[in-house]
């Protein structure tokens, strides 16, 4: 019965003969990065399945937020357990684009021919940041609140652009009931379109800057099937056994509900993702070169980011002092991250 069914399948799919072409290609199997796209395409496709099943119960208005994800935690089976999946896979999603721009960077991977996988990354990564700030403002608990204050605020201080940023991550002027609304709306239409259409075009540099797979047989390669789909899958496994493992034991409190008249604690901190600016922000003097030390941190910062979008065309060559300072901002970042947090 199973020849029939397998040969009516093959007929139809074409699985045998892809996986012959498959198992006569081979790829460098030794390098831990060749994973990191399938792990992260894994991670999403989680996020958005936790994602949905908290759709079917979450109320986006005010008044009804916080009482629905209350809900969806204690009246629901399992709600507990899907909504702290969502988070940590929005955490770990937002860690491994980090840790894998920066060490693009450090290995000097930007260069010819993948300038437009580097900016296309960045454009993503930015877009996973938006994902995960308008994601935690959505249970209108009082830290949901807090955060997207401070962190507005923060993104306020930027030149120029600056107000308009702030704007935009409030919904308005001020961090109020229309916030949620507004971070609904892009939480669940607009960043989902933008990453589904910057992820294909970043598939297509992918496809154009990579090496083509080889037949031949030469040291550290591996067939893709199954040797490289087998230890993909298991890289895959241990992803979800982490993130069940967070979510089951690592307790994310939803907190009470948000009162957008209390005035913000001293206390008050912005998105993990953020900590080690509010940190600066909060060790530097009053005045830096005569300008306020927020817009001079917040401004070099986007001075920085700025640069990083055109790194590929002013450093073709992959100077290494382009890898020392992308090691050195990412211990500074961790460093500051840490004090921030003790």
């Amino acid at each position: 019965m199973a020849a029939p069914v397998q040969g009516w399948f093959d007929d139809r799919s074409g699985w045998s003969s892809l996986r012959k072409r498959l198992a006569a290609r081979r790829v460098r199997g030794n390098s831990p990065l060749l994973y990191v796209g399938g792990l992260l395409a894994f991670l999403l496709v989680l996020q958005v399945a936790s994602g949905l099943l908290l759709l079917l119960h979450y109320q986006p208005n005010a008044a009804e937020a916080h009482a629905s994800v209350a809900f969806i935690v204690g009246g629901i089976p399992y709600g507990a357990l899907v909504r702290s999946i969502h988070l940590w896979c929005s955490d770990l999603l937002v860690l491994t684009v980090i840790v894998q721009l920066f060490s693009v960077a450090i290995r000097r991977a930007f260069r010819s021919p993948r300038e437009l996988m580097w900016v296309s990354g960045l454009f993503s990564f930015f877009i996973l940041l938006a994902f995960a700030f308008t994601g935690a403002v959505l249970p209108w608990s009082q830290d949901a609140y807090l955060q997207a204050r401070v962190g507005s605020e923060i993104a306020g201080q930027m030149p120029v652009a600056g107000p308009l940023l702030r704007y935009i991550m409030r919904g308005g002027d001020e961090v109020t009931t229309a916030t949620l609304r507004h971070a609904y709306g892009f939480h669940v239409a607009v960043l989902p379109a933008a990453l589904t259409g910057l992820l294909f075009v970043h598939a297509v540099f992918l496809r154009r800057a990579m090496p083509e797979p080889t037949s031949e047989r030469t040291p550290g390669t591996i067939p893709i099937y199954p040797d490289y789909l087998v230890r993909l899958g298991t890289v895959m496994t241990a992803a979800l056994v982490l993130v069940i493992s967070l979510a089951t034991f690592v307790e994310r409190p939803l907190g009470v509900a948000a009162e957008v008249t209390a005035a913000a604690p001293d206390g008050a901190s912005p998105p993990w993702y953020l900590l080690f600016v509010h940190d600066l922000l909060l060790r530097a003097p009053p005045e830096l070169l005569g300008v306020p030390s927020a817009k001079f941190i917040v401004g070099a910062g986007a001075v920085v980011i700025l640069l990083a979008f055109f790194l590929p065309f002013f450093d073709r060559r992959g100077s290494r002092v382009t890898a020392a300072l992308s090691a050195l901002l990412l211990f500074a970042a961790v460093m500051l991250s840490i004090h921030a947090v003790l």
